[in-house]
């Protein structure tokens, strides 16, 4: 049983990928790329499976773009495009369960202070008792440098600690970090062997916090 819980921010809390991959498709647009040779399913399966780092470096190749032009478009479209995300159903109910039986839940996110607005403005950042964003300059997932600093920070003990995300990348710093790891996979698109436990709707997440 569970009772602290640390989590990813896009594609685990927050229902962000729809806006980011909209995004991505502008940022191919605006270097002239025609939206026939565009496809969102594939955009959004390199970003999910991989890292949108992977999805730049695919597509800036695939279409002879520069990498760091097709970054600072995407970065252009996202900032306003992600401002309409939503959490997913389920989440604020987990949030609170930890919370009421004397747990703490952290956040671990390579996104910037966006994401902290958006938990304020949903309501929810009055469960988290630490925050991790790309402002921290820890090293990237899946290094475990961040996990561990909130570990200790927080005086978490491992065994009662899970790091919750949606890619192989969450699950492989929860596993280099020594705690349990929990895979939020909405749409059975990851085949995880390395995840402890795999979820496909918050409501599974429930019964396991003690």
């Amino acid at each position: 049983m569970l009772k602290n819980l640390i989590w990813d921010f896009d594609g685990t809390l927050f229902d962000t990928y729809p806006f980011m991959v909209t995004s991505f498709s502008k940022a191919l647009q605006a270097h002239n790329i025609d939206q026939i040779e565009i496809d969102p399913d594939a955009i959004y399966e390199q970003m999910r499976i991989h890292s949108l780092g992977s999805a730049i470096t695919k597509y800036s190749a695939r279409f002879g773009i520069n990498q760091d032009s097709l970054l600072k478009s995407y970065q252009t479209f996202e900032h306003e495009e992600v401002e309409l995300a939503k959490p997913f159903a389920g989440v604020k109910a987990n949030l609170q369960k930890i919370v009421d039986n004397g747990g703490q839940n952290a956040l671990l996110t390579h996104r910037n202070q966006q994401a902290l607005a958006l938990l304020e403005r949903y309501d929810l950042k009055q469960f988290f008792t630490d925050f991790v964003t790309s402002d921290n300059h820890f090293k990237r997932k899946p290094d475990p440098e961040s996990l561990n600093h909130l570990i200790q920070q927080l005086a978490l003990k491992r065994a009662e600690t899970a790091m919750v995300g949606d890619r192989e990348l969450d699950v492989q710093a929860g596993n280099n970090a020594a705690i349990t790891t929990i895979l939020f996979d909405p749409d059975y698109l990851i085949d995880s062997e390395t995840a402890d436990v795999v979820i496909h709707n918050y409501q599974a997440l429930l019964p396991m916090i003690k």
